[in-house]
C-alpha cells in the first residue's frame, strides 16, 4: 500500500551531525518500505509548538510498505530522541468499487400524484463557511459556521482571516498586502489560501459556499 510520511527532527541537532541524522531516518525507511520520493525541507517554523520547540528538521517520505512494516518504523521513530514529531497516513489513490447497477423496475408509481413545483425561493439559501487544509492528500476540512445572513457569515470569517494571519503566523498564497487586501479578495472571490511561513507543506483555505435548503 501506499503511505505517506512526514518526520520532523529536533531543530538543535548540529549542522554537523544533521545529515548523519537524517541519513538514518532514510535508511530506516529503506529498510522497511520501498521509498518512491524523499523530501528534505529543511529548517522550518512549526505550525504549532511541539515538546516547546517552535522549529524542526522536516524529512517527507512517499513510500509503499505495509501495516506491520509502518507499524515497526512508528515504533522505531517513537523511539528516536531525535524525533519529535512524526505521522504516516494511508495515501492510496481512490479506487473505482463502485458495483455494476443492475436495471430494476422504477419503484415510483407512474401515475403519482405531485403537487405543484415550488420554485426555490431566496430565503432557503444558506452560507457555509468552511476551513480546509489544502496540502495533505486526503480531503481535512472543518464548517466554521452557516447563516442565512452572507453579511454575518462574512463577520464571522473576517475573524478567522485575522486568527490566521496574526495568531498562526499564516500568510495568503497569493501577495496581498494588508489585511484590508485579504478581506477584499476574500469578500471578491469568496475564498483566501494561507500558508504557514514559506512552507509549501502546510496550507489553509478559507471559502464561503452557497447551499440550497430543500
Amino acid at each position: 500500500m501506499k503511505y505517506l510520511a512526514m518526520v520532523v527532527l529536533n531543530p538543535n541537532i548540529s549542522k554537523r551531525k544533521i545529515d548523519f541524522i537524517q541519513g538514518g531516518i532514510v535508511s530506516l525507511f529503506e529498510q522497511k518500505s520501498r521509498v518512491n520520493k524523499t523530501y528534505f525541507l529543511g529548517k522550518r517554523k512549526l505550525d504549532y509548538p511541539i515538546k516547546k520547540f517552535e522549529e524542526g528538521y522536516y524529512i517527507k517520505f512517499e513510500i509503499d510498505s505495509n501495516e506491520k512494516k509502518i507499524a515497526q518504523i512508528k515504533s522505531i521513530l517513537k523511539s528516536n530522541s531525535n524525533v519529535i514529531f512524526h505521522f504516516i497516513i494511508n495515501n492510496e489513490a481512490q479506487r473505482n468499487t463502485l458495483p455494476i447497477l443492475k436495471k430494476i423496475k422504477n419503484p415510483f408509481r407512474v401515475n403519482q400524484n405531485i403537487g405543484p413545483f415550488t420554485s426555490i425561493s431566496e430565503k432557503s439559501k444558506v452560507y457555509m463557511l468552511i476551513s480546509k487544509n489544502i496540502k495533505l492528500p486526503f480531503a481535512e476540512s472543518n464548517i466554521l459556521a452557516i447563516s442565512e445572513d452572507i453579511d454575518r457569515l462574512f463577520e464571522v470569517a473576517v475573524k478567522k482571516i485575522q486568527e490566521y494571519v496574526y495568531v498562526k503566523g499564516f500568510h495568503t498564497v497569493r501577495e496581498l498586502k494588508n489585511m484590508k487586501d485579504i478581506e477584499n479578495e476574500f469578500k471578491k472571490y469568496w475564498k483566501v489560501q494561507f500558508t504557514l511561513g514559506d512552507n509549501i507543506n502546510v496550507g489553509q483555505e478559507l471559502s464561503i459556499q452557497e447551499k440550497v435548503l430543500i
